[in-house]
C-alpha cells in the first residue's frame, strides 16, 4: 500500500472519517490485523496520539470501520417478495463484506449495533413477520441467514490469504490418497469437494435456509 505523504495529509483537518478511511484502506489491502492506530497515523501524516481525540481505541475504530461496510450493505429493500427480498439483501451483504478484507470477523457477536444495523434488523425482521413468521422463528430465522452470511465470508477471506494452491493442493493429494474402498465418495468426488466456485456455494446454502422458512410458512398457512 501506498502511504500518503505526511506533508498533504498533515494539511488537511483531521477528522473521524479520515480515520476511518485510512483504517478502511488498510483492512482491503491487508486485513484488519494491519491496523494500528501508529498505522493508521502514519498514513495519515499525523502523530498516533491525534487519533484518540476521534476514537477510544483500536478497537472502537474497527467498529466504526464495520459501521462504515453496514452502510455501504445498506437497507433492504421491501417489495412484497419476502423470500427475493431475503436473497437480494444478503447476497448483497455477502459481496460487501467480501470486498473488504477480513472485516467480516468483527460482524461476529457485534454489540452494541450501529444504527444502520438496528435499521436493517427491523426491517428484516418486520419482512418475516409480514410474511407470517412467528416472532421467535423470525428473530432465529434472521441470526442464522446473518450468522451463515458472515461466516461465509470468513471463511473465504481466511481460504483467500493462503492461496489457492498452498491449500487446495496438499489436500487434494490428501484426499486422493484415501483408500477408495474405505472412501469412495470422496475418492470419487474430489474435485467436486474442492470446487472453488465460493459465489455458487453461498447462494446454494442461502436458498437452503430461505426455503426452509417457506417451508415453515406452508405448514402454519396449512
Amino acid at each position: 500500500m501506498t502511504r500518503r505523504s505526511g506533508t498533504s495529509a498533515a494539511r488537511a483537518p483531521l477528522t473521524l472519517d479520515r480515520i476511518v478511511d485510512a483504517a478502511m484502506a488498510i483492512i482491503d489491502m491487508e486485513g484488519s490485523a494491519a491496523v494500528t492506530m501508529r498505522r493508521v497515523a502514519g498514513d495519515l501524516g499525523v502523530v498516533a496520539s491525534s487519533l484518540y481525540v476521534h476514537v477510544r481505541n483500536r478497537e472502537d475504530l474497527l467498529s466504526l470501520a464495520l459501521e462504515r461496510v453496514v452502510e455501504e450493505i445498506g437497507l433492504p429493500e421491501i417489495t412484497g417478495d419476502w423470500a427475493e427480498d431475503l436473497k437480494r439483501h444478503f447476497t448483497r451483504m455477502q459481496r460487501v463484506l467480501s470486498a473488504h478484507g477480513d472485516i467480516a470477523a468483527y460482524n461476529f457477536a457485534a454489540f452494541p449495533p450501529a444504527p444502520t444495523a438496528v435499521a436493517t434488523t427491523e426491517r428484516l425482521l418486520s419482512i418475516l413477520l409480514d410474511a407470517g413468521v412467528p416472532a421467535r422463528i423470525a428473530a432465529w430465522s434472521l441470526h442464522r441467514l446473518v450468522l451463515y452470511t458472515t461466516a461465509d465470508v470468513y471463511e473465504g477471506w481466511r481460504l483467500s490469504s493462503l492461496g489457492a494452491d498452498d491449500w487446495i493442493e496438499p489436500v487434494r493429494d490428501y484426499f486422493r490418497s484415501l483408500p477408495r474402498d474405505r472412501f469412495p465418495a470422496i475418492t470419487g468426488n474430489v474435485e467436486v469437494l474442492l470446487d472453488a466456485e465460493s459465489d455458487d456455494r453461498f447462494e446454494l446454502g442461502l436458498s437452503m435456509l430461505i426455503a426452509g422458512i417457506a417451508v415453515y410458512i406452508e405448514d402454519i398457512e396449512g
